[in-house]
């Protein structure tokens, strides 16, 4: 399946779902379609000491184990700007039934109706520089065809669940 979409989303969020530890997102809008593989990218603003916050935080809210799964600065220093991974998505205007995933609901919710369950999580091998936009957007055709190359090169699932 072409990977033909993508959604924007900040360093710290993005650090949380490539490491496993966030596998849901509270937006705004439905994407279209409502069900998918998607990309995502990282807002051009994302630096250390936004990671360092993350890290503080985590050790406050989070469970120790958490930090097994961390993605370390240098491994994430270089994504700003760039698309990092592909995942697959199903949202919903409503918390989801599973009790696993509306723990996590109530943790990230900021307010909005919709929910994006990620599930499939893999990061790409390398990051792919890419203007993003808001919501889920349309990836244009050249970077969706390097997006699936890079994906092929790295079938490794980070986090896999059913979805819903």
């Amino acid at each position: 399946m072409p990977i033909a979409n993508a959604f924007t989303c900040t360093g710290a969020y993005a650090v949380l779902i490539m490491s496993g530890l966030k596998r849901v997102e509270n937006r705004s809008c439905l994407p279209v379609p409502a069900r998918g593989r998607c990309a995502m990218s990282v807002s051009k603003k994302f630096c250390r000491r936004e990671y360092e916050d993350l890290v503080v935080w985590l050790a406050e809210h989070c469970d120790p184990s958490a930090f097994a799964h961390l993605l370390k600065w240098d491994d994430v220093q270089s994504w700003p700007g760039c698309i990092v991974g592909t995942m697959d998505y199903d949202a919903m205007d409503r918390i989801p039934g599973n009790t696993t995933l509306a723990g996590e609901c109530r943790i990230w919710n900021e307010g909005y109706p919709n929910w994006w369950i990620l599930s499939n999580i893999r990061r790409l091998p390398t990051p792919i520089p890419c203007r993003g936009s808001v919501g889920m957007w349309r990836l244009p055709l050249k970077l969706s065809a390097e997006v699936e190359r890079r994906f092929a090169k790295n079938r490794d699932i980070i986090f896999q669940e059913e979805l819903r």
